[in-house]
């Protein structure tokens, strides 16, 4: 018989306490000192029973194993300000400062109370806030041109979705872009790295013969999930001019289209998007028409990169800019697109030489 079958029904049910794996103030201790109890079972008094005076039933013998289970869940710290914390905690030790030191100065500053160890976890690199997540939030999201042009193209072609399945008690979320122009998912994929602080990822071809990319990043999926808000990503494209230019750069690029006589059109089923644009087109003085009604709900079209066809679930409008502006579009937008860049190219040259 074993030192823990010897024990008295009073220290049995202490054994729901004690911090042995398997055992705590939860259900581990509940079933750790059913296991030591050799088969006997007794009844157990939770937190919720105690409340309402009952009872759970889990045998014939009159002990009670008091379970303690606390009903507020542990309230964590925000990840924005966990990261803002870490890094004062990283640039505090950079200049010498103790432990003691250091988890005043975080009181302090922030209000909050560091542990030793979970300082030391910290300098030492063993665990960060960060938690794989490369841009931890959109608070901590920098404007910048690349993330314009991202953003772009999001708005346009490009797609975010959340999977349905959970794993490890998350859903993974998906950025992607699909083209049959290369250098378009190329320029995306560059653009995205540096955006996540990471290599470009690599594009792949289909048997179709277009051209696609994905990556993760749950901050980049909340900024654009559907429907976009303009509001919410006003700050990152309208940092500078060359942001500005940048985004409509994505955006002509993934919904915009040059006839062969230099017609310069955009098509999207937001409408307020494409004022939005509107609006940025106008401030590099380039005039737009529109935006017009193309093609109404429920009609159908070919989709070449599924071979199939299907119906537009909503109307789409199109905005056109108007000739005399192809030159201001030219010089500040411009397309990443080859083929559509030397249309403009070419209807710009004829114009300057009429001229």
């Amino acid at each position: 018989m074993t030192t823990e079958q010897n024990l008295g029904p009073e220290r049995l049910s202490l054994l729901a306490y004690s911090p042995v794996p398997g055992a705590g103030t939860s259900l581990g201790g509940e079933r750790r000192a059913r296991e030591i109890s050799n088969g006997n079972e007794e009844t157990v008094k939770t937190e919720s029973s105690q409340q309402h005076g009952e009872l759970v039933p889990v045998g014939k013998d009159d002990e009670v194993i008091v379970v303690v289970a606390s009903e507020n869940k542990k309230k964590f710290t925000p990840r924005e300000l966990r990261i803002k914390v870490h890094r004062r905690v990283i640039e505090l030790r950079q200049q010498g400062r103790s432990y003691n030191e250091i988890r005043a100065a975080i009181k302090e500053e922030f209000g909050i109370v560091l542990s030793k160890s979970q300082i030391s976890y910290w300098t030492r690199g063993i665990h960060d806030p960060h938690n794989g997540r490369r841009i931890p939030s959109l608070e901590l999201l920098q404007p910048s041109e690349d993330l314009a042009y991202v953003i772009g193209v999001l708005c346009g072609d490009g797609s975010v979705w959340e999977k349905s399945r959970v794993r490890k008690g998350y859903r993974r979320v998906v950025i992607y872009l699909e083209a049959k122009d290369k250098e378009f998912v190329e320029e995306f994929a560059i653009r995205i790295g540096r955006v996540l602080n990471r290599p470009p990822p690599r594009v792949r071809v289909k048997s179709t013969g277009y051209y696609y990319v994905e990556v993760e990043s749950r901050t980049l999926y909340e900024l654009m999930k559907r429907p976009i808000d303009i509001e919410k990503i006003r700050r990152f494209v309208e940092h500078c001019e060359r942001c500005m230019a940048m985004f409509l750069r994505g955006f002509f690029d993934s919904e915009g289209c040059v006839s062969e006589y230099g017609q310069i059109t955009v098509a999207n089923s937001n409408y307020k998007l494409l004022l939005y644009v509107q609006e940025l087109l106008r401030r590099f003085g380039i005039e737009t028409t529109g935006p017009r009604l193309m093609t109404k709900q429920g009609k159908p079209f070919y989709n070449p990169l599924r071979g199939k066809v299907y119906v537009h679930k909503r109307d789409v409008y199109v905005l056109y800019v108007r000739g005399r502006s192809n030159y201001e579009f030219y010089r500040y937008i411009g397309f990443t697109i080859r083929r559509k860049q030397e249309r403009l190219e070419k209807y710009t040259r004829y114009v300057v030489t009429e001229d």
